[in-house]
């Protein structure tokens, strides 16, 4: 019985890893397969879902941002983009973020905090409750800023957030998370075939 069990786990296993290997071989671009997660099969997917990890203080992930706005609105519905702020240099700014997704607001928001910080030099200052507290007004979001930056929710969200960057060994910034089971770099060149691949209708 021991024996049967065994081979069964070892079967399964096996057939996983080769599965990932066939798809890895198949994949376009530099990526690594997040295990034992297995990535959908190619041209199978109406719309792609993607986790942008980030950090406010990361040049390269202003960069990212600014080169999104496009991206999304050259594939439109057939990607979702959702955040999670990787909160190094602290996660009040991460809190609001969270705070404003809830409202639809995600966007507004991580544009202004990125704007501040690194266009209009307000740089690490972004991280203080004053200037937060700023964009939540112009976003609409005083209120909720009031009532929810300290809310259980909000604090679960943000270390959730900074759990499956640990579970996932993220350690830089930005990486993208496709399909929870493919892990690239945020370079356009690189992720935008990925995204095609598993795409069935994939967007030129």
């Amino acid at each position: 019985m021991k024996n049967s069990i065994f081979r069964l786990f070892l079967l399964s296993f096996f057939g996983i890893v080769l599965t990932s290997l066939t798809l890895k071989a198949e994949i376009p671009g530099k990526y690594e397969i997040i295990p034992p997660n297995v990535p959908p099969k190619a041209h199978s997917l109406k719309q792609v879902h993607i986790i942008e990890v980030f950090s406010f203080t990361c040049p390269h992930c202003f960069t990212l941002n600014q080169q999104m706005t496009p991206i999304k609105e050259k594939f439109g519905d057939r990607i979702k983009v959702s955040y999670v702020p990787i909160g190094w240099s602290g996660h009040d700014p991460g809190r609001l973020l969270y705070i404003a997704e809830k409202k639809g607001k995600a966007e507004p928001v991580k544009d202004m905090i990125f704007d501040y910080y690194h266009i209009k030099g307000l740089g690490k200052s972004m991280y203080t409750r004053d200037k937060l507290q700023y964009v939540a007004k112009q976003n609409g979001l005083s209120d909720e800023f009031k009532t929810q930056m300290d809310a259980p929710d909000i604090i679960k969200a943000m270390n959730d957030g900074i759990a499956m960057t640990k579970t996932y060994g993220i350690d830089s910034t930005p990486t993208l998370v496709i399909e929870n089971s493919i892990l690239v770099s945020g370079n356009p060149s690189n992720f935008i075939p990925i995204i095609n691949y598993l795409l069935k209708e994939p967007v030129q």
